[in-house]
């Protein structure tokens, strides 16, 4: 069974990376980007790992590109490009505790003494993207059997109705989904007033501690030290 980080220390990464990456610049948010992508190497989450270098090497060299052209369209995506930089880090270690099973989350997040109200939040949001995701390959494959997908080079002319074939699906499934997720959190007891108890053990490791010291080391490196 592949040892996972506690929820606690994946958390706790997140926001703090969330935060540091506010004041980091242009150049400074590609070294965080190869450090998430470290991170997700440790994680043994190599295809993913490597789906990412190559987003961040072409992302970044048409970034560098939109600020010497002199056409304005182009500059006008390198806005987009920067968002990805900025929030490409976050997403990637976000990615990693979205994988947590929910009890194990709110049985280690519970010793942080986060509000209940926050923690069901933060917990159903990380579980809900995943599910959408899946929805949205299962809504792409069959308008790909009837041919309505937008990876179909035909449908390239009609944007709309490509959009509104995955679109209208994907809400009505998501209306479903919202009320499934909520019929299963009653049934869990999730409204039970007093604290939980929980099959999952929350205990730090020592190399829990190990990897945040490195990530908090890396990015005070990346922060401070001029290369």
């Amino acid at each position: 069974m592949k040892k996972s980080i506690d929820p606690r220390i994946q958390f706790l990464l997140l926001i703090f990376l969330g935060v540091i990456i506010l004041i980091a610049t242009i150049d400074q948010l590609i070294l965080f980007n190869l450090l998430a992508i470290g991170y997700l190497l440790y994680n043994r989450h190599y295809k993913r790992a490597v789906k990412s270098i190559l987003l961040v090497l072409i992302v970044t060299a048409f970034h560098f590109y939109s600020l010497i052209t002199d056409y304005q369209s182009l500059k006008f995506f390198g806005f987009f490009t920067f968002l990805i930089l900025r929030f490409g880090p976050v997403i990637m270690f976000a990615s990693i505790l979205q994988e947590v099973p929910s009890g194990q989350m709110i049985s280690s997040l519970q010793k942080l003494k986060i509000p209940k109200n926050i923690l069901i939040t933060l917990v159903v949001t990380l579980r809900f993207f995943p599910i959408i995701k899946m929805e949205n390959d299962t809504i792409q494959i069959s308008a790909k059997l009837r041919g309505l997908s937008f990876s179909q080079p035909k449908n390239w002319l009609h944007p709309l109705n490509s959009f509104e074939y995955t679109f209208v699906p994907l809400m009505m499934r998501t209306l479903k989904i919202t009320d499934e997720l909520a019929a299963s959190a009653m049934t869990k007891g999730i409204d039970y007033p007093k604290k939980r108890t929980s099959i999952y053990e929350s205990r730090l490791s020592r190399d829990d501690i190990l990897i945040t010291c490195l990530v908090f080391s890396c990015s005070v490196i990346i922060l401070f030290v001029r290369f």
